[in-house]
């Protein structure tokens, strides 16, 4: 009598919670958990799986996930004896991947857990439904994360779960990257060398590729990045790329350099290829990709340094000029007057190609700020008329706590010097400005070191000593 009467009772449960996608109430929990114990005995527990098999598979997930962790059905016992529909599954557990509930996310990681343990084993035929599902579930959260970053935690709970050992996570992780970095979200190479030094990591990209980059092996990481570039060009997430080596560099400080050497090596590559035009969208992607890691490990010197002793020879410099004059008409004025303030010495049969492209850079650098250098000490200012005051404002705070000229300055005196002694000096030597006793003893301290041309220092001297008697 009191088994019939649980049955009747599991029968109206399960009626109730049809929809998949519903969770119980606290009621239908607790009667839940006390029916699934009295009829799991094992006198019962076929006469359960019957009771399941005549409800047509209509029911919460939350009561496929109770007899999972009651282990009374296995949720892949689920998907192949109850015959599941697989873009059902899949649209439940993308669902619950956005919840910020608990108690979903919970769901989520022990059903999906249970799945994934699937790619540790060996392959096996049997289980293929099963492979389909998590390709199908990581591919559509994938993308679903790139529209919405702040959901990406339930890989943080999967990265945790105690039942997925370590090279299952970086399977996972490596499958998720590739996807996020292919998936195509209007922002392309040639608007990515516009905008790339105005886009700016979201803390959440930021953190799910620093926990990424934790898991992964480095090699994999630059394996990833490249197979995109030379496979998916076309269709790459340039916003996920940038902020992958931006992350990678502030994360990994003392391999920053290793993987700078790696792009360069693999932009060195791509100058090597044919002519064609699936190779030129290679050359600026590579281009791209190493510029901003030069920039984010040491801004525009770090970019000026290696342009400054580029040694290629007469192929590849025809080559990369080449790619350099394409570029003018979406280059950044920035990379314009690094290529323009610091030459590297090539052999004199490279000379005209160099000097032609740099002829072409001043004209475009000319018409696009009226021959003015565009880029400040630190970076690029909105303020066009403010910009450069605001330099000198933050190398006077920097002299005043430690005494000593910040080394962007002195760089930008050896490597941008046009742009030294045309704006920042004259910027910072500009009598109309505020005076003070501060700026005063930095420029004295400039002048001690020589870098500050002498007419210019005697000039600025003689103002200041027309001003003091007037």
């Amino acid at each position: 009598m009191i088994l019939f009467k649980n049955i009747e009772e599991l029968n109206e449960l399960l009626t109730r919670n049809k929809d998949m996608s519903m969770l119980l109430n606290e009621k239908d929990r607790n009667t839940l958990d006390n029916l699934i114990d009295e009829l799991s005995k094992d006198i019962n527990s076929n006469l359960l799986k019957t009771i399941l098999g005549l409800q047509e598979n209509k029911y919460s997930i939350e009561i496929i996930w109770q007899l999972h962790m009651k282990q009374i059905v296995d949720f892949t016992e689920f998907i192949t004896c109850y015959k599941w529909d697989r873009d059902q599954i899949v649209k439940i557990l993308l669902c619950m991947s956005e919840s910020k509930e608990k108690l979903c996310q919970e769901i989520l990681t022990d059903l999906l857990g249970s799945l994934l343990i699937l790619l540790s084993g060996e392959p096996n035929h049997k289980f293929d439904p099963h492979v389909q599902i998590i390709q199908q579930f990581l591919t559509q959260s994938s993308l679903i994360i790139i529209r919405n970053p702040d959901i990406w935690i339930y890989l943080k709970n999967l990265k945790c779960s105690s039942c997925l050992i370590k090279s299952t996570i970086q399977k996972i992780f490596k499958i998720m990257l590739k996807n996020m970095l292919i998936a195509d979200v209007n922002f392309h190479l040639n608007v990515a060398y516009e905008q790339y030094r105005l886009y700016k990591t979201p803390d959440s990209i930021y953190n799910m590729l620093k926990m990424f980059l934790d898991e992964l092996n480095d090699d994999d990481i630059y394996t990833l990045i490249q197979n995109v570039i030379t496979q998916h060009s076309e269709k790459a997430n340039w916003k996920l790329i940038l902020s992958l080596i931006s992350t990678f560099v502030k994360t990994k400080s003392h391999l920053c350099h290793v993987l700078k050497l790696k792009l360069e090596e693999f932009f060195n590559q791509t100058l090597s290829e044919s002519t064609t035009e699936k190779s030129f969208l290679m050359q600026k992607a590579a281009l791209l990709m190493f510029r901003h890691c030069c920039l984010e490990i040491g801004l525009w010197s770090e970019y000026n340094r290696w342009y400054s002793t580029y040694k290629p020879n007469v192929d590849t410099a025809k080559v990369f000029y080449s790619l350099l004059t394409e570029l003018l008409p979406i280059d950044l004025p920035a990379a314009l007057a690094a290529h323009i303030n610091t030459q590297p010495k090539l052999t004199e049969s490279c000379g005209n190609i160099q000097s032609n492209y740099v002829k072409k850079a001043q004209a475009q650098l000319t018409k696009i700020n009226h021959g003015e250098d565009y880029m400040g000490l630190f970076k690029n200012y909105d303020d066009c008329q403010n910009r450069h005051e605001s330099d000198i404002v933050k190398v006077l705070e920097s002299f005043k706590s430690t005494g000593q000229v910040m080394r962007v300055v002195l760089e930008a005196c050896v490597f941008r010097n046009k742009y030294f002694t045309g704006t920042f000096l004259k910027t910072l030597m500009n009598t109309q400005l505020v005076d003070n006793e501060l700026r005063n003893r930095f420029i004295e301290k400039l002048n001690s070191m020589n870098k500050i041309p002498k007419n210019m220092y005697t000039k600025w001297k003689q103002e200041q000593h027309s001003i003091y008697f007037s």
